[in-house]
């Protein structure tokens, strides 16, 4: 199964703190949906720019894109 990677950018001097809250109500979105199996993490890019991923089976990713918009996306192999 293809494994798609979806990166939500986060900006400005709060970029990591909107990352980190942004994280907690993407692991409820992934709880209440009954998605288990997947990689979510936060990164610090710089000071002011932080990204949270989320790598998923394909299978998932319409439900998540349609709900939450995430910015960017790529294949994973």
């Amino acid at each position: 199964m293809k494994k798609i990677k979806l990166i939500w950018d986060f900006n400005g001097i709060e970029s990591n703190k909107t990352a980190e809250h942004f994280h907690v109500h993407l692991m409820d979105f992934l709880k209440n949906h009954q998605i288990l199996k997947y990689t979510s993490k936060v990164e610090l890019i710089n000071e002011f720019h932080s990204i949270n991923f989320l790598i998923i089976d394909k299978t998932h990713v319409d439900l998540i894109k349609n709900a939450l918009k995430p910015n960017r996306a790529f294949i994973i192999q």
